[in-house]
């Protein structure tokens, strides 16, 4: 693949990612905006309303996890910035990138794990008596795509997002 091609699809990716988040944060939102009328102005809340929401937010962090990958906007040590210059620059930055790929596709194969695991013993959520692997498979795609994307960043360094340098 190209980079242009490589960079339209991760594009597509992080679109796909903020209509998940919003969709879920809106879910979030409405589920436990129910619960908190039903309390104050029926005296019993919705039945289920703050599992929703816990479960909505588990997808809406794996979602922004990805979109914090492909803007940039994740927190990291700088102290080491200055160490390496020129084409040592390059080279760390994008050594950066592949160790952070590492990272993530071993945090992704724990998290596979951890679906498999509840999948095969039918873990259920105990208040709503539904399956919950589909929710957790949020866990292992989120850290994929965000591995996928250093890996790219790492090939493709022009695809990176700049570094928006500290905090003010």
């Amino acid at each position: 693949m190209t980079p242009a091609a490589l960079g339209r699809l991760l594009g597509g990716i992080t679109r796909i990612e903020k209509l998940i988040a919003s969709a879920t944060f809106l879910i979030m939102v409405v589920a436990l905006l129910a619960d908190v009328i039903g309390r104050e102005v029926f005296g019993q809340g919705v039945f289920g309303s703050v599992r929703v929401a816990v479960y909505a937010l588990i997808v809406c962090a794996m979602a922004g996890f990805g979109i914090a990958t492909a803007s940039g906007a994740h927190l990291r040590p700088r102290f080491l910035d200055a160490a390496a210059t020129g084409r040592l620059e390059q080279l760390a930055v994008r050594a950066g990138h592949l160790a952070s790929a590492a990272i993530l596709l071993g945090l992704g194969f724990a998290a596979w794990t951890l679906v498999g695991f509840s999948r095969m013993i039918e873990d259920r959520d105990v208040v709503l008596d539904v399956l919950i692997w589909p929710i957790q498979c949020a866990l292992p795609f989120g850290f994929a795509l965000s591995a996928l994307r250093h890996v790219i960043f790492g090939l493709y360094p022009q695809l990176a997002p700049t570094d928006k340098g500290p905090a003010e």
